[in-house]
């Protein structure tokens, strides 16, 4: 387990990362994924390329693509809003220097960077949370056994609690907002993993560059946290649909025959409406009243999808 300082205790014996990605199966040479991915690997990869630059890159697309329906849920919420401005995502970058430092390092920099975002969501300046894992071994991997084993034990880096992560489940983190009446709220938020080789496969949705990401994003903590700030959304958004999936499919491994397991909610999340515990949109569209030493908990169980 990892400490929000970032330090390590307890943590059991992890297969070496640099041997995994030694070991993906590559794509043949010369495969395209399509104009606009390949362009942004070639300013991600290209010799002496500096991290600010291939950051660059990576957010410019992001802005064209919005590869994920929260994106596309606040672009139908905020009138004129541009889904992925740099101030409306933490962004964590794992580069290839990270990942050759092993398990450890990993654990300790992504929990450190989930927990200045989640301090960030107690404020309502952040509702969303992008981890980037970069290398030319991830963007250029196969779909296939390795590939998914190794999108499983990063999210089970990110979600230690849940650890280990498995093919086909939904995992919801949880993201905190301080309401205006000095209470706090837990609000879900849905996790995604995204792979460069879903470009053309039945999970091209998920397709992004550089290698693989997991996007965390909660639309519920989006929508209280304008309300918070007396921000009025465009009329008829509290029906907007907004897409919950699994984090990692199985079609990465190849097992199962890639059951998506995606619903879509119509979040009521701007609307006054109490939930129950036990409707489905709970968490979702309102939060979880918690006292200020559970801001950084994550109660949600998974949820499979069979």
């Amino acid at each position: 387990m990892i400490a929000l300082d970032g330090n390590s205790f307890g943590m059991p014996a992890q297969p070496s990362v640099a041997e995994a990605l030694e070991a993906l199966p590559q794509v043949a040479p010369g495969t395209r994924f399509g104009p606009d991915i390949d362009a942004v690997h070639e300013g991600m990869f290209g010799p002496g390329a500096s991290r600010e630059e291939r950051e660059a890159a990576l957010w410019a697309w992001l802005n064209d693509a919005e590869p994920c329906s929260f994106g596309r849920f606040v672009e139908r919420i905020e009138s004129g809003a541009n889904a992925v401005k740099r101030g409306s995502i933490d962004l964590c970058w794992i580069g290839e220097e990270d990942l050759a430092r092993g398990h450890e390092h990993l654990a300790a920099k992504v929990w450190t960077a989930r927990a200045a975002w989640k301090r960030r969501a107690i404020a309502g300046e952040c509702s969303a949370f992008l981890i980037v894992f970069t290398h030319p071994r991830l963007a250029y991997a196969r779909p296939g056994r390795r590939l998914g084993e190794l999108c499983l034990a990063l999210a089970g880096i990110y979600l230690s609690e849940c650890a280990p992560v498995e093919y086909d489940t939904v995992y919801a983190e949880a993201l905190p907002l301080r309401r205006a009446n000095g209470g706090t709220a837990l609000f879900k938020a849905g996790t995604r993993m995204l792979f460069t080789g879903a470009h053309g496969g039945p999970h091209h949705e998920r397709r992004m560059p550089g290698g693989v990401a997991i996007s965390v994003n909660s639309p519920g903590h989006y929508a209280a946290s304008l309300a918070e700030r007396g921000q009025e959304p465009r009329p008829g958004a509290a029906a907007v649909p907004y897409r919950v999936g699994v984090l990692v499919p199985g079609v990465y491994g190849q097992a199962g025959g890639g059951v998506s397991a995606s619903r879509g909610l119509r979040l009521g999340c701007l609307t006054p409406r109490e939930f129950t515990v036990s409707d489905p949109e709970h968490g979702w569209a309102s939060g979880l009243p918690i006292g200020d030493d559970a801001m950084l908990t994550n109660p949600w169980e998974p949820v499979g999808s069979r």
